[in-house]
């Protein structure tokens, strides 16, 4: 690789925050930011040992530290972000990737149902996909515009660009994800702030097992999607990589569908 193409993805003295990051989408992320220069926190939830999950990274050869949180603890939050500004000094990227699919389906053609069940499913997924990452981007921002900007990444989804028959609810919450990243791409824009949203098709992973494992939904959302395959955790790493190095500077307000071409099939 030329120094050239180097450069235009080199994260070198950068540091990076992924949450949700012990396996899927979000290791893959930490493993390409950090093999691109980033100094590199991983967070997860106790249960998925996340200290352990950077350990092994580690060996390796990247610089990645692991810390437990749960992304509905506020002060935790605020903790994590001071621990980063405080032990490194700045705070060039934040992912925000952590999330949940609690839909219940019930009726097929009343999915959004008002239902204590259904009502209680939106409230928890909007505390993880909506309030957290609100909350976490309030503490991280004025980090990284003390550092002379950044970049926010929110995952979003496929569900939250178009219409859901059977995942409203979830599709509800990932739909404010791109409007958080719309915001704050507009407040934090003159502080050389970036903030996108990626909103991935069905990426191969243990998230997307109740289409990929079921062979009759599968071939339905592989004829729906023109490239005819899924995507994998490589193809989300490479676009968050893109969007937190200098190729990907004057990027901002947007989702980034990376579905295969499904959204646009005919």
């Amino acid at each position: 690789m030329s120094n050239y193409a180097q450069d235009l993805f080199s994260l070198e003295g950068t540091v990076a925050l992924v949450t949700g990051a012990t396996r899927g989408i979000g290791l893959a992320t930490v493993r390409a930011l950090a093999s691109a220069g980033a100094r590199t926190v991983l967070t997860g939830l106790e249960s998925e040992n996340p200290v352990a999950v950077a350990d092994g990274l580690s060996t390796e050869g990247l610089d990645v530290t692991g810390r437990v949180l749960d992304v509905t603890d506020a002060p935790a939050q605020a903790a994590l972000v001071a621990d980063i500004a405080r032990e490194y000094g700045r705070l060039d990227t934040l992912v925000c990737n952590a999330g949940m699919a609690i839909d219940p389906i019930g009726n097929p053609g009343k999915p959004q149902r008002g239902d204590e069940a259904g009502l209680a499913a939106l409230d928890s997924m909007f505390d993880v996909h909506v309030r957290s990452v609100v909350d976490l981007c309030d503490h991280a921002c004025p980090v990284m515009a003390a550092g002379g900007g950044g970049s926010v990444v929110v995952m979003s989804s496929l569900s939250g660009v178009r219409g859901n028959s059977a995942i409203g609810l979830y599709g509800i919450t990932k739909a404010a994800n791109a409007q958080i990243a719309r915001n704050i791409a507009v407040q934090w824009g003159a502080q050389n702030i970036r903030a996108n949203a990626i909103a991935p098709g069905v990426i191969d992973t243990a998230f997307a097992t109740p289409i990929t494992g079921d062979e009759q939904l599968a071939a339905r959302r592989l004829e729906k999607t023109p490239l005819r395959r899924f995507g994998s955790v490589d193809n989300i790493a490479g676009t968050i990589l893109y969007l937190a190095s200098p190729a990907g500077s004057f990027t901002s307000g947007e989702t980034i569908v990376v579905d295969g071409g499904t959204v646009i099939k005919d």
